[in-house]
């Protein structure tokens, strides 16, 4: 019988990038499921809370909705730094991947099964989901990065491709939660992602094999066998430090953005706008108010490929932007989102509770700006934290980053209650104010990209493996690096050539 590993090498690494593919494949769809739970949850949390109680919601008014949906935002994107944590150390990221999907369900049952018109048992669901989100959100982006190690542009392809899968989630997540919320109530809308969550947990089990060692167990322990591997940013105790205080610098940018981000979407600000203010009417059909949350993840969906295209081409011509300079647009454009919405405020009428004065173009286009930027900062700066953390740090990284979320979500649910209190009186002031001075925080922040850029080329080369697979990517990686504006950049090849 012949070895398998006599394989030719092109067979060889067709083999291997397909593995790779179907394995980030399925993690993917637990993320996806996530995402669709999350967001379901945060399109009815709203609307459940000032539906009466007649209608089976708990009957509060706007401000106290808000309020609600910021408490959440903060549970959800606050204990994922925890769970990191304890995934990088203790747990190992597949395992907390595992149980934290089983969490998750355990949440969604207890708002079906249970009395969610309690709200005892309304907030034990949502600090289960909560926490199976904790426990899952930042561990998933290390699996992604694991199957690909420094292989930089396949890497940065898996997450764009990862945050489509999560985008898909967002998208279907409050549609379908919305269409079924409107025909046979809360009850159903809120089991329905548990249900695909379920289905995910199955395909995990099921997916163990591919992947990698490294990432099956917990953390410095052998693993089938197979020792753990040497973390060379770890033992390089100057880079390391060189690389954490570019990561924290960095991630104020994030914070600015999120801050954007936060008084647009976060707050459920412009989703009680889109009820009550927004055209929803199309070719007679009217969208239903939860599913207005769709459309960010809609037209990131539709936006990433043709933004991964573009840069493919970019990248070919020697001129890709490098990650920090793409977050500095991504934060522009956040920015000029939050001041256009507070701009189509203008148009609603002083003391009218719902009228359809606001054209659902031009909220689209809104949400356009706020969607492209997202794309070109948040999978990027997921995949820089994968490139400049140590192993052991890593998921706690993407914790900080859900954290920062999480806690410019819970302040600026309070500055949409504010923005929403005396008949909305304060939209406008509210979004061009801080809209502008986020803006302007960006600008005085691109200052600084060149030094950044050269800093972290300079402690972080990208280094090219000897095996064939790689050798078709040296000339565009060549170009890449060339392209970025730094000294010190060198692609390195290892092994005889």
């Amino acid at each position: 019988m012949a070895d398998a590993s006599a394989q030719p090498p092109d067979v060889a690494d067709l083999n291997v990038r397909r593995g790779h593919f179907l394995g980030v494949t399925l993690v993917a769809f637990a993320e996806l499921w996530e995402r669709a739970s999350y967001y379901s949850i945060v399109a009815l949390i709203a609307l459940f809370a000032i539906a009466s109680t007649k209608d089976g919601g708990l009957g509060l008014t706007n401000s106290d909705a808000i309020e609600i949906s910021g408490d959440y935002t903060l549970m959800a994107f606050g204990l994922p730094v925890i769970f990191g944590f304890l995934g990088d150390r203790f747990v190992g990221h597949y395992r907390a991947v595992v149980l934290g999907a089983m969490v998750i369900v355990s949440g969604h049952a207890t708002l079906f099964f249970g009395d969610h018109t309690n709200l005892t048992t309304f907030w034990a669901a949502l600090w289960l989901i909560a926490i199976g989100t904790g426990l899952l959100k930042p561990a998933m982006p290390c699996l992604v990065s694991s199957f690909y190690g420094q292989n930089r542009m396949r890497r940065d392809r898996a997450f764009k491709y990862y945050y489509m899968m999560i985008n898909i989630g967002g998208m279907i997540g409050p549609l379908v939660a919305g269409i079924i919320q409107v025909r046979w109530g809360f009850d159903w809308a809120f089991l329905w992602a548990g249900l695909g969550m379920t289905l995910a947990l199955v395909v995990l089990v099921f997916a163990r094999p591919l992947v990698p060692h490294t990432e099956r167990g917990r953390p410095g322990y052998e693993i089938d066998g197979v020792p753990e591997p040497p973390d060379p940013i770890a033992e390089d105790h100057h880079r390391l430090r060189v690389n954490m205080t570019m990561l924290s610098i960095i991630f104020l940018l994030f914070m600015v953005w999120a801050l954007a981000y936060g008084v647009f979407a976060g707050s459920a600000t412009s989703e009680l706008i889109g009820n009550a203010y927004v055209d929803r009417e199309v070719l007679g059909w009217t969208i239903p108010a939860a599913s207005m949350n769709s459309i960010e993840p809609a037209i990131i969906v539709l936006a990433t490929p043709l933004l991964a295209l573009l840069l493919t081409w970019l990248a070919r011509r020697g001129k890709f932007p490098h990650s920090v300079l793409q977050m500095v647009l991504g934060g522009l454009l956040s920015c000029a989102a939050v001041v256009t919405l507070g701009w189509l405020a203008m148009e609603i009428p002083s003391g009218v509770t719902a009228a359809p004065v606001i054209g659902l173009g031009v909220f689209v286009g809104a949400y356009a700006l706020m969607s492209i930027g997202e794309i070109l900062i948040s999978p990027v700066y997921m995949a820089l934290i994968t490139r400049l953390a140590p192993r052991r740090q890593q998921a706690t990284w993407q914790g900080s980053v859900l954290l920062a979320i999480g806690l410019l979500g819970f302040a600026t649910s309070r500055i949409g209650a504010y923005a929403e209190s005396d008949g909305g009186i304060h939209r406008v002031g509210t979004f061009v104010i801080t809209g502008a001075a986020a803006f302007a925080v960006v600008v005085l922040f691109s200052i600084l990209t060149p030094v950044l850029i050269r800093t972290i080329q300079r402690y972080n080369p990208m280094p090219i493996g000897a095996d064939s697979q790689l050798d078709d990517e040296l000339e565009i990686l060549t170009q890449l690096d060339a392209s970025e504006p730094a000294v010190g950049v060198r692609v390195e090849k290892t092994g005889d050539s």
